[in-house]
């Protein structure tokens, strides 16, 4: 797969495809050989600055000698720019071959009556697979649309960060303060460390 293809593709599969539940990510990446398993990783979800925080976590751990890799979104330019490693974009060979093999298990899938990943669980099944092969010291990633339903709900992050919480995609996520709230704290982990921005009571309750 060239990486002209592998944006046609990703492209088409964003007028189509609909959002799985979390275990069929996981699911997915079990055929992918769990590409996820031995990472580091902290996981940020919330309203506002999730792309910010991912910034400034990158800067910081790269500044202390660290490798980084970062899963955000959306893109501006290039879709590249969704998968990072080292602060850079990988390279367009990189997301070719990540994507054809994203592509060859979604096929095999979808013949035993799965369904397709959407564009954004493409995108972080070829994440997964792009930092198990150069293992940076940490994966800073970013949710896609609230949390506890989130593909990238699957990772067992050493660190769960929530930014500002407030109302967004009220069709998905609930109609109150407080059930979008629960959706983003469905990041948090037993036993692991949350950091929380400073939110409004009925938030923080």
């Amino acid at each position: 797969m060239t990486y002209e293809e592998a944006v046609i593709y990703l492209n088409e599969t964003a007028r189509f495809a609909k959002k799985n539940e979390p275990e069929h990510i996981k699911y997915l990446l079990e055929r992918l050989g769990s590409p996820q398993r031995n990472l580091r990783c902290v996981h940020v979800a919330g309203t506002n600055g999730k792309g910010s925080v991912c910034a400034f976590i990158e800067a910081f751990l790269q500044e202390k000698g660290w490798t980084t890799g970062v899963f955000s979104s959306p893109h501006l330019v290039s879709v590249n720019e969704r998968i990072r490693l080292n602060g850079r974009d990988i390279s367009d060979d990189a997301f070719a071959d990540a994507c054809g093999k994203v592509k060859k298990i979604v096929k095999e899938d979808m013949a035993e009556g799965g369904n397709h990943p959407s564009f954004f669980e493409c995108l972080f099944l070829m994440a997964m697979l792009v930092f198990h092969r150069e293992m940076p010291d940490c994966c800073i990633i970013e949710t896609g649309m609230g949390g506890r339903y989130d593909a990238t709900n699957v990772l067992e992050p050493e660190i769960s960060v929530i930014t500002s919480i407030s109302m967004d995609h009220m069709e998905f996520l609930g109609n109150t303060i407080e059930d979008i709230a629960a959706h983003k704290a469905g990041i948090i982990k037993p036993g692991k460390r949350v950091l929380c921005a400073e939110q409004r009571p009925e938030v923080m309750e």
